[in-house]
C-alpha cells in the first residue's frame, strides 16, 4: 500500500482487529462499531511516504531467515527437476509451526495446530507473524496466499468441503500436468510427499496394466499412462475425487476404455475382482471406519489380508507399490513370506529434498513374488 498510495489516509473497518494488525501499519485512530451483532473496529491510517532506503518492518526474523534459505537452496532444485510444487518449510523451527508449501505462483501455509496448553492470543499472533514473514519474503501478492489449520481429522470431515469456490490450478509435475484446488479442501489434490514414487511408477509402467487403488485424484495414474501404460484402473470411493482424476487424465491426453475410473470401496472391490495386473499402486489410509465402507480398516492390523488379496490380482512378474503414512509401520516380513511374498522397502528413495526434515512422512515398499 506505501508503494502504490504513499501520501494518502487509509480507514479499515473489521470484524478481526488481529488480521489489522497483521498489516504492520500503526493506526493514527481506532473507534469500536457494530456491524449487525458483530463487534468490529475501524482503525484509521496514514500512509508515509516510501522512501528509496526504506527497509521494511522485521517479523518473525528468526522463521524469515530460515524460509530465505530454504528457497536459496530449493528453488534452483525445483526448477532442475521440473516441478512447480513443493514445500518450503516444514516446522523447522517449533516455535513456527507450520508448513509452507508452493504451488506455482500460489503458497499454502497450513498452521498445526497448538496444543491447548499454549496461549490462544500468542499462537494467533504468532501465525500472522509468519503471514506477514511469508508474504515479505516472497514479495508476493497477500491474494495468493492460502492459511489453513491442520489437526487430526476425524470420520468424513477430511473429505468434506472447506469453500465452494471450486477454483483450480493447473500446475506441472516432471512431464505431467495436474490439477489442485487451493481452497476447497483441507488437501489440495496433489500428496507432494508422493512426487517421487509417481515418478516411478511411470518409469515402471511401460506396456503394463496399472490398478491403482485408494487413488485419490489419479495423478499415479497420469504418470503411469504418460509412462506408457497399456492400459490404467483407478478406484476410490469419492465421486468426487474419481471426476477430478478424469479431468487430470484428459489434461495429459489420456481417455478413453485403455482409462477405466471405478467408483467402490476399495476394499470390497478388491476381495470381488479377478482381473490381473502387471503394476499395482496402493496408498491406504491409516485407519477408516467409513460408513460406505463394509469394516474398519488399521493398515498395521490389515496389511497381510490386503496383500493376500493384492497377490491374487498380481500377475506373474508383477510388482506392487505399497505405501502408508502410519508412523513406527511394521512389514510383518514373515507373514509376507508365508503368502510366496517378498518386500524391499524404498522408503528413503522416495523422499525428496523438500522433505528431507520429515524423514516419517510415509513408507513405501515394492513386494513382489518370492
Amino acid at each position: 500500500m506505501k508503494n502504490q498510495f504513499g501520501g494518502w489516509s487509509l480507514s479499515l473497518f473489521s470484524a478481526s482487529p488481529d488480521l489489522l494488525n497483521c498489516l504492520q501499519l500503526r493506526a493514527d485512530k481506532q473507534f469500536k462499531a457494530k456491524n449487525g451483532p458483530l463487534d468490529c473496529v475501524q482503525k484509521n491510517y496514514h500512509l508515509a511516504e516510501k522512501t528509496p532506503d526504506s527497509k521494511p518492518a522485521t517479523v518473525a526474523e528468526d522463521y524469515a531467515n530460515r524460509l530465505r534459505k530454504n528457497i536459496k537452496k530449493l528453488e534452483k532444485w525445483a526448477r532442475q527437476e521440473g516441478i512447480e510444487c513443493y514445500r518450503l518449510y516444514d516446522a523447522d523451527l517449533p516455535e513456527y509451526n507450520v508448513a509452507v508449501d508452493r504451488y506455482g505462483e500460489w503458497v499454502v501455509i497450513q498452521e498445526y495446530a497448538p496444543p491447548k496448553t499454549v496461549d490462544a492470543q500468542k499462537a494467533r499472533q504468532r501465525l500472522f507473524d509468519i503471514i506477514a514473514a511469508t508474504l515479505l519474503v516472497l514479495e508476493m501478492a497477500p491474494n495468493k496466499l492460502v492459511l489453513k489449520t491442520r489437526e487430526r481429522q476425524k470420520g468424513k470431515s477430511q473429505y468434506q468441503k472447506m469453500n465452494e469456490k471450486g477454483e483450480f490450478i493447473e500446475v506441472s509435475e516432471y512431464n505431467a500436468r495436474l490439477w489442485v484446488n487451493l481452497t476447497d479442501y483441507l488437501d489440495t489434490g496433489l500428496f507432494l510427499d508422493h512426487r517421487i514414487a509417481r515418478r516411478m511408477l511411470g518409469q515402471m509402467s511401460k506396456g503394463k496394466d496399472f490398478l491403482n487403488l485408494f487413488s485419490y485424484t489419479g495423478s499415479a495414474s497420469v504418470h503411469a499412462g504418460l509412462g506408457g501404460a497399456r492400459s490404467t484402473t483407478t478406484v476410490d470411493m469419492s465421486r468426487t475425487y474419481l471426476e477430478w482424476a478424469e479431468r487430470n487424465l484428459r489434461l495429459n491426453g489420456l481417455s478413453g476404455r485403455a482409462h477405466r475410473l471405478i467408483q467402490a470401496d476399495c476394499l470390497g472391490w478388491l476381495r470381488e475382482a479377478n482381473e490381473q495386473f502387471d503394476l499395482i499402486f496402493i496408498d491406504p489410509p491409516t485407519f477408516s471406519n467409513s460408513k460406505r465402507m463394509d469394516e474398519s480398516f488399521d493398515v498395521q492390523r490389515d496389511h497381510l489380508v490386503l496383500m493376500k488379496d493384492l497377490k491374487r490380482l498380481l500377475r506373474k512378474g508383477g510388482t506392487i507399490m505399497f505405501s502408508n503414512n502410519k508412523r513406527g509401520f511394521r512389514m510383518d516380513l514373515d507373514g509376507l513370506a508365508a503368502l510366496g511374498l517378498k518386500a524391499q522397502e524404498i522408503t528413503q528413495k522416495t523422499l525428496s529434498q523438500d522433505f528431507a526434515r520429515n524423514r516419517q512422512i510415509h513408507n513405501c515398499w515394492l513386494i513382489t513374488a518370492a
